[in-house]
């Protein structure tokens, strides 16, 4: 097991007393990290793959590096995970991105990966194929796979407002200028055609993809992001038909973007789509958002923009801070991840979290992998509108939907589809006007951030989420004041805490279980200034989170410890 080094270190808070101090409940460094086992992790699906109520984790390995597995790390039904993989697929390929969705309507969670470039590497195109789930395993060998062309990401949605996942591609390969068609292949009673049954009209250099009601009109858009060419969003029109041409383009002169994500941002909850830049091939390697509350224009270019990142990646929306602004989290090849608070038009320029660790971010996801946020809404929808088949719940990252009403009369899942994380809902019949839907759904406010690292050295990283281990906006980071170092983590019988002090102090260490019941009262000792060790026996604690409390003096700091 490779080991992962926790730094927590002293905040030094600089007071703004006219603003509220709203807090960023992540460490600077990551709570988990799994062996890294050589591996090129690209695509992350976070979804209950053996129904038994925990989300699973699932990663498409390789890249354009190495052929690779898929593989699933099955959560030990308490929010922690086993350092390797519990299961990988019989085959490997370059795998890019995937999307996790019940395609058939079984009940179980399928998985779609896009396969970047063929068996013998660049100039060999890709596929796209799905592993279905086999009522708690996915199968070892994907049933579908599509005919060869390059792709990179992928993503499931209702094209057609039919009730069921349709599969959106991207198409191309950046690094060679070849440029394709963005393609959607169509559900066919839970499985596709070798071809797409819709593509655009133009050849373009997409690197991901999604779908969203950017337009308001209650059908499912699909938008791409893309290398060397714009970026293009192909509009549904009021009987859901997805036009082939697209209705939007980006106008800056240089586009060079990674990935993407879609919500309603800002206070006045606009669609925005957000992109990261990645100047590895060219362009200015800024993040950007792209505002569509006033309709969506031929043309236009990002509402906002943040600092030049350089080789950005991965990107997600979350209202991070609780304050109903939706907040951007977003990563880069060999860069940290970084947090901006959402403001009442875009973001702020300065990141208030910083990660002190540096990978080379893929994707970026939020779930409550520990379920210790949970909560369940029931929201009412009074249809105003002949002939729509898209709602949004207010919840931007929805867990699980509970049950659906129509008109009173529950209705079954055939009736309906969604994505998992997600917050949208097509329904199979166009909806009317006087129709009353009621959704009961799961969501929560303590989501853990899960990152992929293309990096073979390293590991898949969780954050998770813990309001007293917070950054605050306006803070900054000395490394100089004090430095704690724990490792290993995660720990099977003993591990050590390295720490700095820079003047004499009470040193307590506490652990404790996440209701803050004490389970050991492992040190107390006053120190002198320098550089000290703990080693702390765990051989008495069964397998679990515990929360580790440092104290030094006034100064307290809390950090999470997993025993395996």
């Amino acid at each position: 097991m490779k080991n992962l080094y926790l730094l927590l270190i002293s905040l030094l808070i600089i007071n703004h007393p006219d603003i509220y101090a709203q807090t960023i409940p992540y460490p600077v460094v990551p709570d988990w990290e799994s062996a890294a086992n050589g591996h090129i992790a690209t695509g992350l699906g976070l979804a209950d793959i053996d129904n038994d109520g925990w989300k699973d984790l699932i990663v498409a390995n390789g890249n354009d590096i190495q052929r690779q597995h898929l593989v699933v790390y099955y959560n030990n039904g308490d929010g922690t995970f086993p350092s390797s993989p519990d299961w990988q697929s019989d085959d490997i390929d370059y795998h890019g991105h995937l999307s996790v969705g019940d395609i058939n309507l079984d009940g179980w969670v399928d998985v779609a990966v896009s396969v970047y470039i063929g068996p013998s590497g660049f100039g060999d195109p890709g596929k796209v194929k799905v592993y279905y789930n086999q009522e708690g395993e996915l199968e070892g060998t994907p049933s579908f796979e599509s005919y060869e062309f390059y792709t990179f990401s992928c993503a499931l949605g209702d094209a057609d407002g039919d009730g069921d996942l349709d599969l959106a591609t991207t198409g191309g390969e950046p690094y060679g200028s070849l440029f394709d068609k963005g393609k959607i292949f169509i559900n066919r009673n839970g499985t596709f055609s070798e071809n797409p049954e819709w593509t655009t009209d133009n050849d373009f250099g997409s690197l991901d993809v999604d779908f969203g009601d950017i337009d308001g009109n209650g059908f499912l858009d699909v938008v791409f992001s893309s290398e060397e060419t714009p970026n293009y969003i192909f509009l549904a029109d009021d009987n859901g038909n997805i036009s082939t041409s697209a209705a939007w383009q980006s106008s800056e002169p240089s586009n060079y973007i990674n990935s993407l994500d879609f919500g309603l941002v800002g206070s006045d909850k606009t669609p925005g789509v957000v992109m990261t830049g990645n100047s590895q091939l060219g362009g200015d390697g800024k993040v950007r958002l792209y505002d569509f509350g006033s309709g969506v224009p031929a043309t236009s270019s990002a509402s906002w923009s943040s600092n030049p990142f350089g080789y950005g990646s991965g990107i997600l929306l979350a209202d991070v801070d609780l304050d109903g602004i939706l907040d951007l989290i977003y990563g880069g090849w060999w860069l940290p991840m970084k947090i901006a608070l959402g403001e009442n038009n875009g973001f702020e320029m300065n990141p208030s979290y910083t990660s002190n660790t540096s990978s080379v971010v893929e994707t970026i996801q939020i779930a409550d992998l520990d379920r210790d946020g949970i909560q369940t809404a029931t929201e009412t929808f009074n249809i105003n509108t002949d002939g729509i088949s898209v709602i949004y719940l207010e919840k931007q990252l929805v867990e699980n939907i509970i049950s659906v009403s129509l008109n009173g009369i529950p209705v079954s899942r055939s009736f309906y589809c969604f994505v998992i994380n997600k917050n949208w809902i097509s329904f199979k019949d166009n909806l009317k006007t006087g129709d009353v839907i009621v959704v009961e759904y799961e969501y929560s406010e303590d989501g853990d951030i899960v990152i992929t690292n293309w990096d073979s050295n390293k590991g898949n990283y969780i954050f998770y989420n813990d309001p007293t281990t917070s950054v605050e906006p306006g803070s900054f980071i000395s490394t100089e004041e004090f430095s704690i170092y724990i490792a290993p983590n995660p720990v099977s019988d003993k591990f050590t805490v390295n720490y700095f002090l820079p003047e004499k102090a009470l040193i307590e260490i506490i652990l404790s279980d996440l209701y803050g019941r004490k389970a050991v009262k492992t040190f107390r000792k006053w120190e002198q200034e320098g550089k000290h060790s703990v080693e702390i026996n765990t051989d008495n604690l069964i397998r679990g989170v515990y929360n580790l409390e440092f104290k030094a003096g006034k100064f307290t700091e809390v950090g999470r410890i997993v025993v395996k």
